[in-house]
């Protein structure tokens, strides 16, 4: 039996692919679903492909079915790899969005992540061994409007996984950050688009603008994310931070211009921001 890795919201998107490249490589995968239907998800995709994958009822927001789904998992033996990868997404003004969707938000994005680093870390550091992956966004980087209560989860993954990365170190353990760009995965159907009767049209249309021609022109499949994965776990000193994608243009947009230049992008319209915008990132995203 290899190391074991248990990777979370797993039924499909950058959670299944990455399930199936860590059993490839020679892991035994946990892979956690919050639903039924997940779960036979994630046993179709596995027979599909000739893999080995142990389906488990993980939902990260409900602390009784983390505790469960872990006390599950350990009896065999310490965690080698976590991936915290399940996650909720969602766009909206900070004024218009009710504080129940931010709550919801954080409770998967943020303490999803909590709950169960809290289950694996005495295991790894009783093994002086470790990894703990943790799926950020290039929204962490740079947060477009209508994305503050998204991005505020994934900044706050960051912060907590550099407080950790500093805590575990000394056990012997790793955390990564993915920072993952923009990913075509079934999240983008399960997510609302920004209300049509915002008070912000016009930054409504802007991030449309944004997604639109970032899923058409840089989007990158999940696979990509699951390569990124499997490559800082084989590395022997992996850097804290991974960009995938397209996450890379808004990485050097912040390196590159001040946070005046970035703030006033936002203000423009049509023509005017597109060029703006393509001079900022150097990507032409609009031909």
């Amino acid at each position: 039996m290899g190391d074991t890795a248990v990777v979370t919201g797993a039924n499909s998107g950058i959670g299944l692919a990455t399930a199936l490249r860590l059993a490839s490589d020679g892991y035994r995968v946990v892979a956690g679903a919050r639903r039924d239907q997940g779960l036979a998800d994630i046993e179709a995709a596995a027979t599909a492909a000739g893999l080995d994958l142990q389906p488990v009822l993980l939902d990260v927001t409900d602390d009784a079915s983390v505790a469960a789904a872990f006390s599950s998992v350990l009896a065999d033996g310490p965690v080698s790899v976590l991936v915290n990868n399940a996650g909720i997404t969602g766009s909206g003004s900070v004024e218009e969005t009710p504080v129940a969707v931010y709550q919801q938000m954080f409770d998967t994005n943020v303490l999803g992540v909590v709950r169960c680093t809290q289950q694996v870390l005495p295991g790894m550091r009783s093994a002086g061994a470790g990894t703990i992956v943790n799926i950020s966004s290039s929204s962490a980087i740079l947060s477009p409007p209508l994305m503050g209560p998204y991005a505020s989860t994934k900044f706050a993954v960051e912060s907590l996984s550099e407080s950790l990365q500093a805590e575990v170190a000394p056990f012997g353990i790793g955390v990564v950050v993915v920072q993952a760009g923009t990913i075509l995965t079934p999240i983008w159907g399960k997510a609302d688009p920004p209300p049509e009767d915002t008070v912000y049209p016009q930054a409504r249309t802007t991030l449309l603008q944004i997604l639109t021609h970032s899923l058409m022109n840089t989007g990158v499949p999940p696979e990509t994310v699951a390569a990124a994965i499997a490559e800082a776990l084989a590395a022997d000193d992996p850097p804290l931070r991974r960009l995938v994608g397209d996450a890379d243009v808004l990485d050097g947009m912040r390196r590159n211009h001040d946070d005046a230049e970035l703030m006033e992008v936002w203000s423009l319209e049509g023509e005017a921001f597109q060029e703006r915008y393509r001079e900022l990132s150097g990507v032409d995203y609009w031909g």
